[in-house]
């Protein structure tokens, strides 16, 4: 391609390119300039940086030295995984390579300004409050959007939980943005390689998920859910009791034990009515037969948004 072309393309004539056979290659090389780092997670370091050519920042993730073969493949899939998907709620992915000599595999997504979920619990945790009901349905509003989205495509994020949910400051006439992350252990409905791995958190995993890979679908992001929207509301996770015992006692819990009620841990915010529904709700998504659960994202969605309508927004 030439010079003239890059510099005025409105004046170029595209039909004067030829490739062989019809295709080709076309020869690019991306930088990115890193201005410093902002997080670290098992896998990988997290960079702000900025991209000269397309004018943005960007957050780069880059895979930690030194791990094993599976590590890097669900590094890559995050990437790949979440480039495929296009939802306002879902973290975009820009672009993928190796960086230059050290030969760490890199990702580049969209850089996003706020905190996630996780860590606004704690931190109410830490004051002794709770979260505010509208923050904590409208993200749970937008998560089974993106879920939907995401299981429409054949993917089962297999790791939903309050750390993976990020609320961000939009500047779109919300007062705040919700973006699922990290489809590293994303599973691929129908990909062999996708079900060997036993993954996900175990505070968060279905039973049927917890031990096995076979006959996970859906419905175990569902499960999640129902957990993670538990916990959120009521600052303490529903197993509680478990987690602070022996690393069987959560696989116990999540086999055995239901889903606490609501009204033993959360009394302000919603009417009664709201209440019992929202705990019905939770129940149902968390039941330990994935055929007791609701049967789509969309389902779920449209029974959270009947129990309070106007704390979602």
């Amino acid at each position: 391609m030439s010079a003239a072309l890059l510099q005025a393309p409105l004046r170029g004539n595209l039909g004067t390119l030829s490739f062989a056979g019809g295709m080709g290659d076309v020869p690019h090389t991306k930088h990115y300039r890193v201005i410093r780092k902002v997080g670290e997670g098992g896998m990988g370091h997290v960079y702000r940086a900025h991209d000269p050519i397309l004018a943005r920042d960007a957050a780069l993730k880059v895979i930690k030295p030194d791990l094993p073969g599976a590590a890097r493949r669900r590094f890559i899939r995050e990437a790949r995984y979440g480039a495929r998907l296009c939802h306002p709620n879902v973290v975009r992915v820009y672009d993928l390579g190796q960086l230059d000599g050290s030969g760490l595999d890199w990702f580049a997504m969209e850089y996003l300004v706020g905190r996630d979920l996780g860590d606004l619990l704690a931190r109410a945790n830490a004051r002794g409050k709770l979260l505010p009901p509208r923050i904590v349905l409208t993200a749970f509003d937008r998560v089974l959007d993106a879920l939907t989205h995401a299981h429409g495509r054949g993917l089962v994020h297999r790791d939903v939980k309050p750390a993976n949910v990020f609320i961000t400051r939009e500047q779109q006439g919300y007062r705040f943005g919700v973006k699922l992350l990290d489809f590293g252990v994303a599973l691929r409905q129908g990909n062999i390689e996708d079900a060997i791995d036993l993954c996900g958190d175990p505070r968060y995993c279905p039973p049927e998920q917890i031990l096995s890979t076979e006959g996970i679908d859906a419905r175990a992001d569902l499960y999640a859910c129902g957990v993670a929207l538990f916990e959120t509301l009521t600052g303490r996770h529903p197993f509680q009791d478990a987690l602070e015992g022996a690393p069987l006692s959560l696989v116990t819990a999540h086999r055995e034990l239901e889903i606490p009620s609501l009204t033993s841990y959360l009394c302000e915010g919603f009417r009664a009515p709201a209440l019992t529904a929202l705990d019905a709700l939770i129940r149902r998504a968390s039941a330990k037969d994935p055929s007791d659960r609701f049967a789509s994202a969309d389902e779920m969605r449209a029974a959270l948004r009947g129990v309070a309508p106007e704390m979602i927004g």
